[in-house]
């Protein structure tokens, strides 16, 4: 579509930063009935379920026959009413991304839309310092070889859920995005006992029990046995209540994942890479059964089931990895008082036996207690994984080779659909198992679901479309048809094919005020936003639950941008007149989104289109071609842009990380 030379002159493009509204649903005032009339409402509830299919060697089995499938719910038989085989891309020549000037962007991709989406989910939360270092060196050594065209979005999670790049088909867009510096810098693991603070804790317990000799002759201990236990018992019941804080938030952000995933087709897998997954314990049972802590159970069995509704598989990577158990490591102390062989080892290696039998000493007890939090820890990877249908990965070091196997294995897959013939939602736990017949096959797939509707898929998008339905009545007759389409992260669509040239502009020499970014809520709307381009959040991009901006307004120097456009003509309906001007209508939105999914600025346009004929002749040629432009904040930044044909109803959608963009020299 040519380099971008604007002929703004040639063409009376009307481009005016006015909101296009839309009738959500016609609403006129019709007479009143006679009677009310009977109606009957029938709900079908259905449970979809994708199943991967390997052999002995763990090679995808394809082109099994839905004849070949039986499946049971509570160990009824279920009959399958709906039957898909998923298969990756076939063999061939391979393909790159278009290769564009700098500053010049598409959403065009040779790719096909995958069956299945990936995510990588690089834990901090739940992961120390140490760990994530060699997370982050693996993950974008996987990305630095990877081929375009396995779809792939990467998020960061710490106290809150944190957007680090949408989904792309381009592995050097998610590499640029995950190697700026602030996101590829570790994060402190503030809710994970530290090595220094056991140690610390040890060294108090150990100096209270210390043996002191009185004036008497008579030794004890420092600290009465009461006080010992009191203090033991009162860093235990500390250490308790963080690794509960650490689950309930934990399942807060894996649910604000869920929501935002529920709006994306298919099935979407999430790559885990987490230290310490202390959901549940191993003793058997499901995990949203009775082996649950109590007072987790509720978040993690919501969390579960909205898990379930996106058609999610987690892909839990444990990120310790290969490393020796923390006893050995150097930057373990022993407390002061313990330098006795029994006092290490905890048998009586003493000569007069005060290693007190089976006792364990400070070395058999903490690596006791190491093992039993590892063995917890996998325990709840393989629980996860087998609940949702994907696989667990411990033991490893070769990271990148994981996030490999995960992308290229789970391609092919089947999906089943059934009605449950106990329609009830009643909130219990329904277990599912599927079986194919003509072989010995490993199967994969989520093992139950929660009886509630928020386990149903689709369920997040009946609520969407109840958000947008009260958003349409507060403001009659106006919806932005753009609303279910701008989500930051979202797949990007190609109804209709475009180019953008960004470009920064000098800043302006006056300071202008701007506002802390808010999030954009049905109803709150961002304060660019006007009652018809206000949009709910459900699902949104998830957000970070602790504000990091000051609210109170300060002086900034925003950063101005030029975007200038050239949409492919074959993909616009423009209707032609007898004087062969060709006359259309587009929606054309940007927005401005931070890296916690709340809008910054934005910018809505109604363009309204009369082409001459021969300019016509020239933009089937160029494209068509306008400019708009946008104010956005120092920072990390993604533009979000798209645009709606009125006449044909198509989309196309666009999504720029701004540090891809070259900015001028500050001043």
């Amino acid at each position: 579509m040519g380099e971008f030379e604007l002929k703004r002159s040639m063409c009376t493009i009307a481009l005016a930063a006015i909101s296009l509204a839309i009738p959500l649903s016609a609403q006129t005032n019709q007479p009143a009935a006679a009677a009310p009339e009977a109606t009957l409402h029938i709900t079908s509830r259905a449970v979809l379920v994708d199943v991967l299919v390997t052999d002995r060697n763990g090679a995808p089995v394809k082109g099994l026959k839905q004849s070949a499938f039986t499946l049971n719910e509570q160990g009824k038989p279920q009959t399958i009413s709906f039957f898909e085989e998923h298969t990756g891309a076939p063999p061939g020549p391979p393909k790159e991304m278009p290769k564009l000037p700098p500053n010049v962007f598409s959403n065009f991709s040779p790719f096909p839309d995958p069956p299945a989406v990936n995510l990588l989910l690089l834990d901090s939360l739940n992961t120390r310092m140490e760990n994530q270092s060699l997370v982050h060196k693996q993950a974008l050594k996987f990305l630095k070889s990877a081929k375009p065209g396995s779809r792939m979005a990467i998020f960061t999670m710490g106290l809150g859920l944190h957007f680090v790049q949408g989904f792309t088909d381009d592995p050097t867009l998610l590499l640029a995005a995950l190697n700026t510096k602030t996101n590829n810098e570790v994060q402190p693991s503030v809710m994970i006992q530290s090595q220094s603070e056991s140690n610390a804790n040890a060294n108090l317990v150990g100096m209270m029990s210390q043996t002191v000799s009185s004036a008497g002759g008579v030794t004890s201990s420092a600290a009465s046995a009461g006080m010992i236990s009191a203090l033991s018992g009162f860093l235990g019941e500390n250490d308790a209540s963080r690794t509960t804080d650490r689950v309930l938030l934990t399942c807060e952000n894996m649910q604000r994942l869920a929501t935002f995933l529920t709006g994306f087709p298919g099935r979407k897998n999430v790559i885990w890479f987490s230290e310490s997954f202390p959901l549940v314990t191993p003793n058997g049972g499901s995990m949203s059964g009775s082996n649950v802590d109590p007072q987790r159970s509720g978040e993690l069995a919501k969390t579960m089931a909205m898990l379930s509704a996106a058609r999610v598989a987690l892909y839990p990577v444990d990120s310790r990895g290969t490393d020796t158990a923390s006893f050995y490591q150097a930057d373990n102390q022993l407390p002061a008082s313990t330098s006795a062989p029994y006092q290490i080892m905890g048998v009586d290696s003493s000569p007069n036996g005060r290693g007190g039998g089976n006792a364990p000493g400070s070395q058999v007890g903490g690596l006791q207690q190491e093992d039993t939090d590892r063995a917890t820890a996998r325990y709840t990877e393989e629980e996860m994984a087998k609940e949702t249908g994907g696989k667990a990965y411990v033991g490893s070091n070769g990271f990148a080779q994981i996030i490999d196997d995960v992308t290229s294995s789970s391609a092919d897959f089947y999906t089943l659909s059934y009605a449950p013939t106990d329609q009830k939602m009643d909130g219990t736990f329904r277990k599912i198992d599927v079986k194919v017949a003509g072989g010995h096959y490993n199967l994969s797939f989520r093992r139950g679901y929660p009886a509630t509707d928020a386990a149903l898929p689709g369920s997040a998008l009946v609520t969407r479309a109840h958000e947008i339905q009260q958003l349409a009545a507060q403001n009659p007759g106006q919806v932005d048809p753009l609303i279910p389409f701008m989500d930051l992260g979202m797949p990007q669509a190609e109804q209709i094919l475009f180019k953008v040239l960004v470009k920064p502009i000098p800043e302006p020499k006056t300071p202008i005020a701007t506002q802390a970014p808010q999030p954009a809520t049905a109803a709150s709307p961002s304060p660019q936003a006007t009652a018809a381009t206000a949009r709910p959040t459900a699902p949104a991009p998830p957000t970070d639950p602790t504000p990091t901006t000051n609210p109170t307004p300060k002086k900034t120097l925003p950063i101005r941008y030029k975007v200038d456009f050239a949409i492919d003509l074959s993909d616009l309906t423009l209707d032609s007149d007898a004087d062969g001007m060709h006359k259309g209508a587009l929606s054309v939105s940007i927005l401005a989104y931070d890296r916690y999914g709340n809008i910054a600025s934005r910018k809505d346009t109604q363009a309204s289109l009369a082409i001459k004929p021969q300019v016509w002749e020239i933009y089937k040629k160029t494209g068509l071609l306008f400019s708009s432009q946008i104010e956005v904040p120092k920072g990390q930044y993604w533009l979000r842009i798209g645009i709606y044909d009125q006449s044909s109803a198509k989309v196309g959608t666009l999504e720029i990380p701004l540090s891809s963009v070259t900015t001028v020299a500050q001043k």
